[in-house]
């Protein structure tokens, strides 16, 4: 639903709640059209009809909501993964001379800052992009400069490996946080559930009479679980983001060593 990030939750959610009341309300008047026409007929939609619907709407509701708590789980596991790489290439980074451990440590101190501010702060992301790349190559400098000095070791080994986990799993992560519900689906789901509401109205029109505060409640409860997969779609954005607890975790620990 990359359409809707323009718009805060609260906007989308007022938003949506208007179109599927108004909805129902079309639903309703073009039921009494049909009545009408027709007087002796009877109700233009039956009740196993906007059942099928909403049964519909409930299986289109519990998958979506499937794939992004999915990939929301994903994006924590990836923080989770990028600050225990971060923090064993620190240690590791002790297995070096002077002053290269002294460098290493300090750009892998700024690398965490930046990977932190870049996952936080939206407008700041593509500049944290460009600055974990140069991170990465001037670590990357530092092996090579090492290698090439011959210090080849199973030691020198696991600080290579170490590096490497962490230019590898960088690219994993943004990766985890470009994946979004696919935009078929989310459109699906919307025309199901301004399609659901209208065929209320109409259902609703057999007697003449609105049922106005019940199907506002309707509207409120479907729109709100519809909400949740806005919500979780959105990677750092609304109110069940993910949390970035671990990264700040090691740049304290990183402070204190």
């Amino acid at each position: 639903m990359v359409l809707l990030d323009a718009f805060p939750l609260w906007a989308v959610y007022l938003g949506t709640v208007v179109a599927v009341l108004i909805a129902a309300e079309i639903g309703f008047q073009v039921g009494r059209w049909m009545k009408r026409r027709d007087p002796e007929a009877g109700s233009p939609v039956t009740g196993t009809v906007v059942g099928g619907l909403l049964g519909l709407m409930a299986f289109l509701l519990a998958f979506s909501i499937g794939i992004v708590i999915n990939q929301h789980n994903g994006r924590k596991s990836m923080v989770v993964s990028e600050a225990n790489a971060i923090g064993t290439a620190y240690l590791r980074a002790g297995f070096l001379t002077e002053p290269d451990r002294t460098v290493s440590r300090e750009l892998l101190e700024e690398y965490a800052v930046v990977r932190l501010t870049g996952a936080t702060d939206e407008e700041q992301l593509e500049s944290a992009l460009i600055r974990s790349t140069e991170i990465h190559g001037d670590l990357w400098d530092i092996v090579e400069v090492n290698v090439q000095q011959g210090e080849e070791s199973a030691t020198m080994a696991l600080y290579v490996d170490s590096v490497n986990e962490v230019i590898d799993v960088s690219s994993e992560r943004l990766a985890a946080g470009t994946l979004r519900l696919p935009r078929l689906l989310g459109m699906v789901l919307y025309f199901a559930t301004v399609l659901s509401f209208l065929l209320v109205g109409i259902a609703n029109s057999g007697d003449g009479k609105r049922d106005f505060f019940a199907l506002v409640l309707f509207a409120l409860a479907l729109v709100a679980v519809l909400m949740i997969i806005v919500d979780l779609d959105r990677p750092q954005q609304g109110l069940l983001i993910v949390s970035q607890q671990w990264m700040e975790d090691l740049i304290r620990s990183m402070t204190l060593h």
